[in-house]
């Protein structure tokens, strides 16, 4: 009996040693998946933060954005026809001068951006856009007719949702811009006349979750790089268009309650990318700019993650070609989560199991003994 006693002693103490050891891995373990989630969740490169990894709730992101001034055009006699080459030539402001019909038309531009980074007008159908084969004054300066300031929209950020957003009903960042006082043509003192250009720098998951919407009136085109994926031109009231990235890089897209279509564009995973903006004020009613990033991993400058004021979209309007640095850490996704939570999960039953084990083992080890003691 002695000899079996001294068996069980020594299977016992094995026993604990390994699910003390059992344990210690797993608790190591348990750890640093949990610290690798929240490494990957503030996935850092040489010079950018991922920010929809690990941007706090109460951050909010500024986007660089160059601002367009735009004086408003003289009337023209809209049946008169020997006016015709004026009223082609007119650009902002219809309301004022009798034109009500407003309109979405879309193909008033090129697939592809110009060597500039700037859309190439080919023109319309409908009158404010019938005529329009140069943009030239909408995104650079034309003397006497458009003026640049530099600016910035800022989009409110919220970490459970990987959302950013911007929403406003009443639009109007230039008001009080000297260059266009006096063309107050709406009545309300609001500078209705104005165009923005802009991007958002992001890097590609291809989760399946990354999904842009913007409603707003008027012009408003969205390309991703220099490609064209929503198209909602000429002058209309506010539009919402849309687009997602599914698992295979390809961009869906659509106006309006219309159902997705590819737009032959595709990005790729991992991969650096920029959403660009074009947008056009053009008549003197209202202005209605909102915008939506869901599932976006969008690159913030790092240096301005600290920053309480907000912080700073890793782009440069001067430099349009500009690509946000990607680096070769890891990137947050909810896929990769998702297999960290699942090792957390069986490091964690691993944990609990060599506890229960080792309880049992002590309350044997225990009987065993006070067997022995009564004998």
């Amino acid at each position: 009996m002695k000899m079996k006693s001294k068996k069980v002693w020594i299977f016992g103490i094995a026993g604990l040693v390994v699910m003390s050891f059992a344990v210690v891995f797993a608790t190591v373990g348990f750890s640093e998946t949990i610290a690798h989630v929240r490494e990957g969740m503030i996935a850092r490169t040489p010079d950018a933060i991922l920010a929809s990894a690990g941007l706090d709730g109460d951050k909010s992101v500024k986007l660089p954005v160059s601002y367009y001034d735009q004086r408003a055009d003289g009337c023209v006699n809209l049946y008169d026809v020997s006016l015709r080459k004026e009223l082609y030539a007119r650009q902002f402001e219809w309301a004022s001068c009798g034109y009500k019909n407003q309109k979405l038309e879309q193909g008033m531009v090129d697939f592809a951006l110009d060597e500039n980074y700037l859309p190439v007008a080919i023109g319309g159908k409908f009158m404010p856009n019938r005529g329009l084969r140069d943009m030239g004054r909408w995104f650079t300066e034309v003397e006497g007719k458009s003026k640049y300031y530099a600016g910035t929209i800022e989009m409110n950020y919220d970490p459970n949702k990987v959302e950013f957003w911007y929403s406003s009903d009443e639009f109007y960042p230039l008001d009080g811009a000297e260059f266009s006082n006096g063309d107050f043509v709406g009545g309300d003192g609001h500078n209705h006349l104005f165009t923005v250009n802009f991007a958002v720098p992001f890097t590609a998951f291809l989760n399946g979750e990354e999904e842009f919407e913007i409603r707003a009136d008027d012009d408003t085109f969205v390309f991703v790089d220099n490609d064209l994926v929503i198209d909602m031109g000429g002058i209309h009231d506010a539009t919402t268009g849309k687009m997602r990235i599914n698992e295979k890089g390809e961009i869906y897209a659509a106006i309006l309650d219309e159902d997705l279509a590819f737009t032959g564009v595709s990005v790729n995973a991992g991969a650096g990318a920029m959403i660009r903006i074009f947008h056009a004020d053009r008549d003197a009613k209202n202005s209605v700019f909102d915008m939506r990033l869901k599932g976006f991993n969008v690159s913030v400058l790092n240096s301005e993650i600290a920053n309480g004021d907000g912080v700073q979209v890793a782009y440069d309007p001067n430099d349009p070609s500009y690509i946000a640095p990607l680096g070769v850490s890891e990137v947050f996704s909810l896929d990769n989560t998702k297999g960290y939570a699942v090792m957390a999960t069986i490091y964690g039953v691993l944990i609990m199991a060599s506890a229960v084990f080792m309880l049992i083992l002590v309350k044997y080890m225990l009987r065993q003994k006070q067997e022995q003691n009564n004998k």
